[in-house]
């Protein structure tokens, strides 16, 4: 992270003095702007919202400390430092009891400057650590205790949630995913979180402060970079952009279902919109399944299969099967034989059709086969039940 500067004095010489004796890069930081006067300096603090202001305390029309009293009203407050001549003594102790880093004296020593500057930086840092580590431990509530839980947590983050699924994982294999997960990033992909959830299951969690069209081809980029460089690494699922920690679990929820189907799609990545793309389905994935479900009811006692009825729902034979459990709880198979067996049941008490029939009528061309499944599903022979009260 790269820490811009602003400072704030109104002799000219002194600005252009600061900006080319501090080593400002070796501190990971920039001048990004200067000011000749306080008031000048409040509309430049605001565009630029800097992480530290260097300013004298003297100075016509805004002095050092009404542009410091100024700042403290701001939503993201920089870190001040006063520049503060002997005879300015009370006034420097006047900044430090309204929130100023600290100050230094005149004429201005440019190694106490220095060092004044590297404690800012590590008071950032520091600050930084732990907000990281406290969103980092609300981020694993998310994940495993629920929505719920975290309903109260304002938060205007995008999230973007990949599971990673690894074939006998050593101890280089999970360091290597630490070190990726840790490196530095730009803007786009501000923060990444790293858990281990299992004994080959991986979760990275991407966090970004605003919305981005780029952000989930990014992180699908960096996630192909990941499977080249891992050669354990045989799938990977990124799920849906969530806006908000509250909605973490609904993009865990997600991974782990694309992760099952990622299998039977012979994908190592995979997403949603991968699936949407590989299948051009005009259907959504809900409307799918509803469409199967009623062309069942409406055909199940023809000689019916899933590779018809995935045909009609425009989507392939292993992502519909994988689908139609996910949304049902129960295989094609079952569906269909269930159906079969409800509308044999109506049939063997309401009317007095022979055996051999009503397995015809309900999709069974052999009354023998029709008799076993019957019998494996309800324990008695389809004669028992109609017997029965």
């Amino acid at each position: 992270m790269t820490y811009k500067v602003v400072l704030v004095d109104d002799e000219s010489l002194i600005l252009k003095s600061l900006k080319k004796i501090i080593n400002w890069q070796a501190f990971d930081c920039e001048v990004a702007g200067t000011a000749n006067d306080g008031r000048g300096a409040v509309s430049l603090i605001k565009e630029i919202q800097p992480e530290i202001v260097i300013t004298d305390i003297c100075m016509p029309e805004m002095n050092g400390l009404d542009l410091l009293k100024e700042v403290q009203t701001f939503q993201a407050r920089p870190e001040v430092i006063l520049l503060s001549g002997y005879n300015e003594f009370e006034y420097a102790k006047e900044g430090l009891q309204n929130n100023a880093f600290d100050y230094i004296l005149k004429p201005i020593d440019h190694d106490e400057l220095e060092e004044c500057i590297r404690r800012v930086i590590v008071k950032y840092k520091d600050e930084k650590k732990k907000e990281y580590e406290y969103r980092k431990h609300l981020i694993h509530e998310a994940l495993t205790l629920g929505d719920n839980k975290l309903s109260h947590v304002k938060d205007d983050r995008t999230y973007i949630i990949t599971s990673l699924e690894l074939n006998k994982p050593s101890v280089n294999d999970e360091q290597q995913l630490r070190e990726w997960s840790s490196k530095e990033r730009d803007d786009l992909l501000s923060e990444i979180f790293f858990y281990k959830f299992e004994r080959t299951r991986y979760v990275i969690v991407y966090a970004h402060l605003k919305a981005n069209v780029e952000f989930v081809t990014q992180v699908k980029s960096e996630m192909q970079e990941l499977g080249e460089r891992i050669n354990a690494l045989v799938k990977i699922a990124v799920g849906k952009e969530v806006m908000g920690i509250s909605n973490l679990s609904l993009s865990y929820q997600q991974t782990s279902k694309l992760l099952e189907s990622a299998s039977f799609l012979k994908m190592n990545i995979i997403s949603e919109d991968d699936i949407r793309n590989e299948y051009h389905s005009q259907y959504s994935p809900d409307a799918a399944i509803k469409k199967a479900q009623s062309y069942l009811k409406e055909n199940f006692t023809k000689e019916i299969g899933i590779e018809s009825v995935s045909e009609e729902v425009d989507l392939s034979v292993s992502y519909f099967s994988v689908l139609f459990k996910q949304k049902t709880g129960v295989t094609f198979l079952e569906y269909v034989t269930n159906l079969r067996i409800e509308h044999a049941c109506i049939l063997l008490k309401t009317t007095d059709l022979k055996t051999y029939e009503i397995a015809n009528m309900v999709g069974y061309n052999d009354q023998r086969y029709f008799s076993q499944v019957f019998k494996k599903r309800l324990q008695v022979t389809p004669s028992q039940y109609r017997k029965s009260d």
